[in-house]
């Protein structure tokens, strides 16, 4: 399940014993971090998702937990709040089958659904506590929670928005 990030590179050219220019690639690294978990529901594209704590009732040990997500949501009687990331890619997976899901669990993330009625740049992101399933929020005093990302646009209304997320300790 981990990932590694052995090279990182921040110019996208460097010079060579001779001299000669060469080329690392078209950009420099973006410090995204992947990690692949599974998932037996739906999950979409810029979805927060969440540790699947209903395994718990059938692993005991938490590793069936720590491997599964589910799209997030803050008022689920599942308890779906423990937010490792945002969907990298749109994955249906059922409990017969299930399949994985790549997921951002540090860097930058588009098209995260932001369920409130806008922000600015650096302003910190919450689980939206009205339950909007994968959706994010502003942080503010009346619903502190814990920080996922920060925002990296400025938006005036709710929708789509690009952030960066912090590693949770995946």
């Amino acid at each position: 399940m981990a990932t590694q990030t052995l090279l990182q590179y921040l110019d996208t050219a460097g010079v060579s014993v001779s001299g000669a220019v060469t080329q690392f690639g078209l950009s420099p690294s973006n410090r995204q971090q992947f990690e692949t978990f599974n998932t037996e529901t739906a999950i979409t594209k810029g979805q927060l998702v969440s540790v699947d704590v209903v395994k718990m009732a059938t692993d005991a040990s938490g590793g069936l937990t720590a491997a599964t997500v589910i799209a997030s949501d803050f008022n689920s009687a599942t308890v779906q709040k423990i937010v490792v990331g945002v969907a990298a890619e749109s994955v249906t997976g059922t409990a017969a089958s299930p399949q994985p899901v790549k997921v951002i669990v540090r860097g930058p993330a588009s098209a995260v659904p932001l369920a409130t009625v806008g922000c600015g740049v650096g302003d910190p992101l919450v689980l939206d506590t009205a339950g909007a399933t994968g959706a994010c929020m502003l942080n503010t005093a009346a619903n502190i929670g814990h920080v996922v990302g920060y925002a990296l646009e400025t938006v005036a209304a709710a929708g789509p928005i690009r952030i960066y997320v912090l590693c949770n300790g995946v």
